[in-house]
């Protein structure tokens, strides 16, 4: 009996604090769901589409970079200057790039993961919720971290106490046996179509600051061709305009 008895309270001692850390988290994904518009309009980001101007700070060039998204494993994003173009495809396990008027090539295993870590990136608060099972949470100086661990990689999503929005992600990735820290920093924040949207990105590889993005038009539960996801080559016809006041990002 006595024996019983101790290995109830040892049981009790253990569980306790996973299930208040359990309690923190759901609460904490209410509060972020909450301010971003309610779980309805976060549905809506399921399927998107984001145009954004690009300042590429390494390379001191202009140029967009667009983002088309349909959850849970399909991203495509275009990124296009005056002298050349990118576009990386992530469809399910599959993965390619397409420079400039190549034919589409399997993507390195380092571009697949790098694309994965964006998608992980663009999860919104009803995402991280339906992966709660896989999230943890913790605590620093008026920020909670949920860290989100799946197909290997890591993003940790930084989210103000103040306005449970996130504030940056950061994203790990192994490159050659390196870790390389790939962070993306958010701000002015605004309500489009009933959901709350960042229109400022700034973008850090390690200790060097990359690019600096504005937000020019989002498209919240857009429709995509059955094919928008496969690769094919890049259209030959594409003019990126220069942005006239770089002081604008």
């Amino acid at each position: 009996m006595r024996f019983r008895l101790i290995s109830i309270v040892l049981a009790l001692m253990m569980t306790a604090p996973a299930s208040s850390q359990s309690d923190a988290l759901s609460d904490a994904l209410e509060r972020m769901i909450a301010a971003y518009g309610g779980a309805e309009n976060l549905k809506k980001l399921d399927s998107m589409i984001q145009e954004w101007d690009l300042l590429a700070l390494t390379r001191n060039q202009q140029g967009s970079d667009k983002r088309s998204v349909r959850l849970p494993e399909q991203l495509k994003v275009e990124l296009t200057y005056p002298d050349k173009q990118e576009t990386r495809v992530l469809n399910g396990d599959s993965g390619y790039a397409i420079f400039d008027d190549r034919a589409p090539s399997a993507a390195s295993a380092m571009q697949t993961s790098a694309m994965r870590l964006q998608l992980m990136r663009l999860y919104s608060p009803l995402t991280l919720l339906d992966k709660r099972d896989a999230l943890e949470l913790s605590n620093s100086d008026g920020y909670v971290i949920l860290t989100l661990r799946e197909h290997g990689l890591q993003s940790d999503y930084v989210v103000s106490t103040d306005t449970w929005h996130i504030a940056k992600v950061m994203g790990k990735l192994s490159v050659n046996g390196v870790a390389m820290r790939f962070v993306t920093e958010y701000s002015d924040y605004s309500m489009v179509d009933g959901v709350l949207v960042h229109h400022r990105e700034n973008k850090w590889v390690g200790s060097m600051n990359t690019a600096v993005l504005r937000l020019q038009r989002i498209t919240v539960d857009a429709e995509f061709d059955d094919d928008e996801f496969e690769p094919v080559e890049n259209r030959k016809d594409l003019v990126i305009a220069r942005i006239a006041d770089a002081a604008a990002f």
